[in-house]
């Protein structure tokens, strides 16, 4: 994993926190189950058109994983050939989830970098940062900000300055957020039974079965994880 990997991965995880008190109950879960729940927070995150809440508990033990699989490796490198040939095999699993990983923080920063004020005036969507992306969004918010003042914003009328602005009635807000009704493609991985779509159709959702809804009117079973995206 090169240096600006290693980064990503260390500059927005909670684990940055020295305060926080490892979790010894991480040690006892299936590494393989981490990678599972990592993979689906990937995709569910890559499709949804909003931030997402931040996988503490996937990332964190994850990255211990990783950690102590890093050891083993290390150890099997010192060996004979038979095992360095299994340590090239770890190492390849490994750089697999890393991929991952990295790939799921990074979709998480294109949105917060894409709708950075609205996630920070938002309430709801500020608590689904984790503490490194906070600080990151408010830096952001705060370069943006500074850049366009002194590049444009400075030679314009005062009443004509603000970047939160609402015209034509409150339709056309120059603070870009997520579009609610785009289609996503859906899996349900919980019987739900009836479940009220909009006020004119009512569908009936069971296990295992696919659909393609509006994601507003299916974002409350992805919160509650009675679905998940595909």
């Amino acid at each position: 994993m090169s240096d600006e990997d290693d980064f990503l991965i260390s500059a927005f995880s909670s684990r940055v926190s020295a305060s926080r008190e490892p979790d010894r109950s991480r040690t006892q879960v299936d590494p393989a189950t981490f990678v599972q729940h990592l993979t689906q927070a990937w995709i569910n995150e890559r499709a949804a058109p909003d931030l997402l809440p931040y996988e503490r508990a996937v990332v964190d033990g994850l990255l211990s994983k990783i950690e102590e699989q890093t050891a083993v490796i290390d150890e099997l490198d010192a060996g004979n050939d038979t095992s360095i040939i299994t340590s090239i095999l770890y190492q390849t699993e490994l750089e697999r989830v890393k991929f991952v990983l990295r790939s799921y923080l990074r979709t998480r920063l294109a949105k917060i970098e894409r709708f950075c004020q609205f996630i920070l005036a938002d309430p709801a969507s500020k608590r689904n940062l984790s503490k490194g992306e906070l600080v990151y969004a408010e830096n952001y918010s705060k370069a943006t900000t500074q850049h366009f003042q002194s590049s444009f914003l400075n030679s314009l009328p005062p009443s004509l300055q603000g970047q939160d602005d609402v015209v034509f009635d409150r339709k056309l807000s120059m603070i870009s957020q997520p579009s609610l009704d785009e289609a996503v493609f859906c899996r349900v991985v919980e019987d739900i039974g009836d479940y009220q779509l909009d006020e004119e159709e009512t569908v009936v959702l069971e296990v295992g079965q696919i659909f393609i809804f509006r994601y507003r009117a299916v974002r409350v079973l992805l919160q509650r994880g009675q679905i998940e995206l595909i």
